[in-house]
């Protein structure tokens, strides 16, 4: 069995979470897996290549353990449906699910016109410095768009004070299938606070029957 980490949005693979559930696996001798989503960089960010860098990095020695943070949540869920095969049960940390209408909500129209027109919106990135993101990030998301169906035992963690993903999108999800369960916390997108719970409730998941 293997394990591997999805960061989420301007983030990377030593962002906190990261570095917190890798070293909480180490300590039960797990090598926790945490790849670096922004390829080839964060300018050229997309859902679809972070697929492409989960589908190599699970070519090998599966079945895969799957923990996602936002969009890394996203990218998770999508894969475990189009890879069932290599995936035996997943963790979604604040699933950034309908990420193109957090876009239109946050950016408003004005702004995705012109995200559109120039070809890159700045965003800060995992250093917290501003940085351009080209258009195809939001262009790619038509093809994750919907909820993804679930074909495997799926654990849900979302923050009730997350402003930035709604707690509504989570509890959509939960409802489409008896195989997802959802734990909702007193905490915001980040978690930051709850860090030691997420880490216990991840290998508590994975190492139940």
């Amino acid at each position: 069995m293997n394990y591997a980490y999805l960061h989420g949005f301007a983030s990377g693979p030593k962002a906190t979470k990261a570095l917190a559930l890798a070293e909480a696996f180490a300590q039960r001798d797990i090598r926790l897996h945490v790849p670096d989503l922004n390829a080839p960089d964060f300018a050229h960010l997309t859902v679809s290549r972070s697929m492409a860098v989960v589908e190599r990095l699970t070519r090998d020695g599966g079945p895969w353990n799957l923990i996602g943070s936002s969009m890394g949540a996203l990218t998770a869920a999508f894969f475990a449906a189009r890879h069932p095969e290599r995936v035996h049960r997943v963790l979604l940390l604040c699933p950034a699910f309908h990420l193109d209408k957090l876009f239109h909500e946050s950016l408003g129209p004005e702004g995705l016109l012109q995200w559109e027109a120039t070809g890159a919106h700045e965003f800060l990135d995992a250093t917290g410095n501003p940085a351009p993101v080209n258009w195809e990030l939001f262009t790619d998301l038509s093809g994750y768009a919907s909820l993804p169906p679930v074909l495997h035992q799926t654990h849900v963690i979302h923050g009730t004070l997350d402003s930035s993903v709604p707690i509504a999108f989570s509890r959509r999800f939960a409802d489409t299938s008896d195989l997802v369960t959802l734990q909702e916390i007193e905490d915001d997108h980040r978690m930051i606070g709850s860090t030691q719970l997420v880490c216990e409730a991840a290998l508590n998941f994975f190492t139940k029957v």
